[in-house]
C-alpha cells in the first residue's frame, strides 16, 4: 500500500476516540480487576439489611439491557461495609453483560437531596471503559430541583460525561413511553415508588385499554401470539425504533426489511420501474403497508401494485431509525476528518465498515447488496450508483442535532455511499433472506385491512405510529379505494 495511504490511515485511526474518558478508564482497569476478585469471594455482610439497590429489568437475551437503580436503597457512605456491599452488588449485576449496550434508570424518588445520586456517580467513575462506552442513556426519574439545576454534575470529566447523556423524567407514565419499556418492568418497582408516583395507576388503565385493543386485533387478524403483557402500547411502532429492537429473521436481518426486499425478489420486473427509490409514493398508502408489516401480512405486501410505495417504506426504515445506521459517532468522525477522508476515500470507507457496530454493518452490507441489484437495471429505472447514493446518503447518515452546517457535508456522504455501493456490488444479500410463503392470500375475508366491514381498516391504521396517524380525509379515501 502506498506510504501516503498508510500515513492517512494511521492519522484517521488516531483521530477516532471511542470514549472521551479512555485514558482515565484505562487507569481504572487495574482497580476494577481487584474489585472483581472481591466480588467473586465477598458475600454481603450480615449487617447489610438494605434491599438491593440495582436490578436488571430487561430480558436476559435482550441486546439492550435496562437497569433500575433505587436511590433510597443506596446506603450512606458513612456505613462503609454496607456501601461496599452496594458497589459489589452493582459490579456483580452489570459485569456479565457489560459488553452489551444498556440504559440506567436512577430513581430519585422522594429524595430531598442530590447526595445519593452524587455518591453513585463518584463510584461509577471508578469503573473501566466499557461501563461508559456501552451506556446509551442515564435517566433520572423524579429528579428534584437541585438535580435538574445541574449542580450535581460538577466540572470533572466523569460528571461531564453524565451531564451529556442524562435525561430527566418526571413520572412513570412518561417513562412508559420509552421504546424499551415493558409493562412487566413495573413489577420490579418497590411500593414506595408506586405510592410516590400516582401515574402508576394511569399506566394500569392505559394497559387495560391496550389489552382490549389487542384482543380486537387478534380477532381481526387471527393472531394468537400477540403478547398483551410485554411491549404494551408499542404494537403501533413499526418504524422509528432502535435497530436492535426490531424482530430479526434467523440470519439476523430485520423481518420487515426481509419482507420488503422479497417483494422485489418475487417480482423482479418491479426493479425496472423508472425512478424507483427516487420518486415518492402516496403517504397514506405507505401507512397501510406499514400496518401490514406490523402484522407480518406477507400476502398483502406482495400484492401491492405500486412499487414506489414499497421502495419508499424501505427508505423510511432507515430515515426514521432512532439512531441512524451510520451512528452519530461515525457521523461526527466523518465531519471532523473531512479533509483527510476526501484525500483517501477508499481507505476511509473501509475504516467506516471496520468501526461500525456489528449489527449495523451486517444490515448495511445486506442493503448495499440489494440496492446494487436495483442499479443493475439502470437502463430501465435510470438509477445509477450516484443516483442511488444521492437518495440513501441522507438516510444512512444524519447528525444528532440538525444544523445548517450539515448541508456542507451532503456531497461527502453521497460520495461515501457511492463507494460503498461499488465496493460491495457483489455482496450476496440473497443468502440472508428467510424462505417464507404467502401465508395470507389476497382474500378480503382474511386480510383485515380489506374487509367488507371497513371499521377494521380503522383498527389497522390505528396500529401505525402516532406520528403517522392517517387523518379523516385520508381514511375516507382509503375506504373508498378498498370498498
Amino acid at each position: 500500500m502506498d506510504q501516503s495511504i498508510n500515513d492517512a490511515e494511521a492519522f484517521l485511526k488516531q483521530k477516532i476516540k471511542v470514549n472521551p474518558l479512555k485514558d482515565q478508564m484505562q487507569q481504572n482497569q487495574k482497580n476494577y480487576e481487584i474489585q472483581l476478585q472481591v466480588a467473586h469471594y465477598f458475600k454481603k455482610s450480615e449487617c447489610y439489611t438494605k434491599k438491593p439497590a440495582i436490578k436488571l429489568v430487561s430480558n436476559e437475551n435482550d441486546e439492550l439491557q435496562v437497569y433500575f437503580i433505587y436511590g433510597e436503597h443506596i446506603p450512606d457512605q458513612s456505613k462503609k461495609q454496607d456501601y461496599d456491599s452496594f458497589k459489589i452488588d452493582v459490579i456483580e449485576t452489570m459485569h456479565p453483560k457489560i459488553d452489551r449496550f444498556f440504559i440506567i434508570v436512577f430513581f430519585n424518588t422522594n429524595m430531598m437531596t442530590a447526595s445519593t445520586l452524587n455518591d453513585f456517580k463518584d463510584f461509577y467513575g471508578t469503573l473501566p471503559e466499557k461501563y461508559f462506552f456501552h451506556m446509551k442513556k442515564f435517566i433520572v426519574l423524579h429528579a428534584n430541583f437541585i438535580v435538574k439545576g445541574g449542580g450535581i454534575f460538577g466540572m470533572n470529566e466523569i460528571k461531564s460525561f453524565f451531564k451529556k447523556i442524562t435525561t430527566f423524567v418526571d413520572t412513570l407514565l412518561i417513562l412508559s413511553k420509552e421504546e424499551w419499556f415493558k409493562y412487566k418492568m413495573l413489577a420490579a418497582l418497590p411500593e414506595s415508588v408506586k405510592a410516590y408516583d400516582q401515574s402508576y395507576k394511569d399506566i394500569e388503565n392505559q394497559r387495560k385499554k391496550t389489552v382490549f385493543r389487542k384482543q380486537q386485533t387478534q380477532q381481526a387478524v387471527g393472531d394468537d401470539d400477540i403478547d398483551s403483557d410485554d411491549n404494551f402500547d408499542k404494537e403501533s411502532k413499526i418504524l422509528g425504533l432502535n435497530l436492535h429492537e426490531y424482530e430479526r429473521n434467523k440470519y439476523g436481518i430485520p423481518v420487515i426489511l426481509d419482507m420488503l426486499v422479497q417483494y422485489f425478489e418475487k417480482q423482479p420486473e418491479k426493479l425496472k420501474t423508472e425512478g424507483i427509490f427516487r420518486k415518492q409514493a402516496v403517504v397514506y398508502e405507505e401507512k397501510v403497508v406499514e400496518a401490514a408489516l406490523a402484522c407480518q401480512k406477507v400476502g398483502f405486501v406482495n400484492k401491492v401494485e405500486n412499487a414506489h410505495t414499497i421502495a419508499c417504506v424501505f427508505k423510511q426504515f432507515f430515515l426514521r431509525l432512532r439512531e441512524p445506521l451510520m451512528t452519530y459517532q461515525l457521523y461526527d468522525w466523518v465531519v471532523q476528518n473531512k479533509p483527510q477522508i476526501e484525500q483517501n476515500m477508499e481507505v476511509s470507507v473501509q475504516m467506516l465498515f471496520d468501526y461500525m457496530p456489528e449489527l449495523n454493518r451486517e444490515i448495511l452490507l445486506f442493503s448495499l447488496g440489494f440496492l446494487y441489484s436495483v442499479i443493475k437495471e439502470q437502463e430501465h429505472n435510470l438509477m445509477t450508483a450516484y443516483n442511488m447514493a444521492v437518495v440513501f446518503g441522507p438516510n444512512f447518515f444524519r447528525s444528532e442535532v440538525v444544523k445548517m452546517a450539515d448541508l456542507g457535508y451532503v456531497t461527502l456522504f453521497v460520495q461515501i455511499v457511492q463507494i460503498m455501493l461499488e465496493q460491495k456490488k457483489d455482496y450476496d444479500y440473497k443468502k440472508f433472506l428467510e424462505v417464507r410463503s404467502d401465508n395470507l392470500n389476497f382474500d378480503a375475508s382474511l386480510v383485515p385491512f380489506l374487509p367488507d366491514d371497513l371499521a377494521n381498516l380503522d383498527d389497522i391504521l390505528d396500529m401505525v405510529s402516532d406520528k403517522n396517524v392517517v387523518n379523516e380525509t385520508e381514511r375516507k379515501e382509503l375506504k373508498a379505494r378498498y370498498k
